[in-house]
């Protein structure tokens, strides 16, 4: 019975834990603020307290109230006065030149930013424009126009449009929302999906037309090749 009642807690926590990272938003998942950071560090620790001790309720409040304060926050970044009260853009590169003084603001050694343009495919500082570091800790990069990828526009060239694949079938369910935005109807799918051996869309894995209006179909009975050996 105690074993119940713990499991019942641990699913509790879990449920309203996310119901609040849910109201911070997605922004705190995926590009974390320092407030979000916070709100995150300190949530996970209210949280977590019914797990040790019996007592939920003030858990659950304090949880609540710690979402709360970070929407509220995040609310207030949202106005002119306050866009960048939490931390703004801060150039370190500027010209192929290294800021010393924006490194040591940011707290950044010269190793860890050559690093980071490492990882941005550029191996040298020179072949940088400018390099930011933004308020979220990402280093974005602007190349010199010599050292950026050639693109269409580059030479001259015209390009077609190119919209977004739609998966139309997933895991054996039709996907009725994208089949209407792309102006076809379930007829036009049964019969495609027919010509890749399928009888029906319960057969289909994965349905995907692409920007040509080519349906790509997976079967469930499909084979998966050998894999190759990767060191």
């Amino acid at each position: 019975m105690e074993a119940l009642v713990y499991i019942s807690r641990c699913v509790i926590v879990l449920l309203f834990s996310w119901f609040c990272v849910r109201l911070i938003g997605k922004k705190s998942i995926s590009q974390l603020t320092s407030y979000d950071f916070t709100a995150l560090m300190i949530l996970a620790n209210v949280a977590a307290e019914p797990l040790v001790y019996k007592i939920s309720s003030k858990a659950l409040l304090g949880s609540l109230t710690i979402a709360v304060g970070a929407v509220v926050i995040g609310w207030i970044s949202l106005r002119k006065r306050f866009y960048n009260f939490d931390s703004k853009p801060d150039i370190v590169i500027i010209n192929g030149k290294v800021d010393k003084q924006a490194l040591k603001r940011n707290r950044m050694n010269l190793p860890f930013l050559l690093s980071l343009l490492r990882l941005q495919g550029y191996a040298k500082v020179s072949d940088v424009e400018f390099a930011i570091v933004e308020p979220d800790g990402n280093l974005s990069v602007i190349p010199t126009s010599q050292s950026r990828p050639v693109t269409p526009n580059d030479m001259k060239m015209d390009t077609q449009y190119e919209g977004i694949t739609l998966p139309l079938i997933i895991d054996g369910e039709i996907q009725y929302n994208n089949l209407k935005f792309a102006k076809l109807d379930t007829a036009w799918l049964n019969q495609e999906i027919k010509k890749s051996g399928a009888s029906n869309a319960e057969d289909v894995f994965l349905a995907e037309l692409d920007t040509t209006g080519k349906l790509n179909v997976d079967l469930f009975k499909d084979p998966v090749s050998k894999k190759p050996g990767i060191f």
